[in-house]
């Protein structure tokens, strides 16, 4: 690791956030470069310069916002897993309504995580293995808690089709168990397996564990 990237968390910062549309709008297109030069180029490649001209902003218009490329980068993860969690959260309560729980439920559930995966699935490739400070952005930091918040919430909404021993302890564990599964599926899956059959061995696998 570079002497760049050894800062402090608050240089992970952004300097402020915009109020007005107008402002709001330059905030996002620098964020969304960022988030383009990570995926496609990788860490090393992005910098001030190449993100304000792929936002179509000026440096000095970066600059008033974020300190630093470190920032944007930060910025970018954040705001992919805000994202993550919301489809994730979404995709829970489309599941809940479904008929014929606990297999409609589950299955729609498993495609709605892999979905909000592999939407972001370049980026998340380099960020896990190019951003030395990935762990230190709140919300990566934080992601498995989130997730564990939503799948308890889950686990009481189906409590009348879905019986545990120990409901919180089977819940956390079927959590991090499925979500490193699909995970894994997305970024790293072998070729001569497709998603559509681990998808549909893994739903398989928790309705034995149920």
């Amino acid at each position: 690791m570079s002497a760049v990237d050894r800062i402090q968390v608050a240089d992970l910062q952004a300097k402020k956030q915009p109020r007005q549309a107008r402002a709001r709008a330059t905030f996002d297109a620098i964020v969304e470069a960022g988030a383009q030069l990570l995926a496609a180029e990788g860490y090393a490649a992005v910098t001030t310069n190449r993100v304000a001209e792929r936002a179509g902003v000026s440096i000095g218009s970066l600059y008033e916002y974020f300190p630093n490329k470190q920032s944007i980068i930060a910025s970018a993860l954040a705001r992919v897993m805000r994202e993550i969690t919301a489809e994730v959260s979404h995709g829970l309560r489309e599941a809940l309504s479904l008929d014929g729980q606990p297999r409609a439920g589950i299955d729609s559930w498993m495609r709605a995580m892999t979905a909000a995966l592999d939407r972001r699935g370049a980026l998340l490739r380099v960020a896990l293995r190019e951003v030395p400070f990935l762990w230190d952005i709140p919300e990566v930091r934080g992601l498995s808690d989130t997730l564990q918040h939503i799948a308890q919430e889950g686990r009481r909404k189906s409590q009348r089709v879905v019986h545990f021993d120990d409901p919180e302890a089977s819940t956390y564990l079927l959590m991090t168990m499925v979500w490193s599964a699909i995970l894994q599926t997305v970024l790293y899956r072998p070729a001569h397996l497709s998603r559509e059959r681990l998808t549909q061995t893994l739903v398989e696998m928790v309705l034995k564990l149920l």
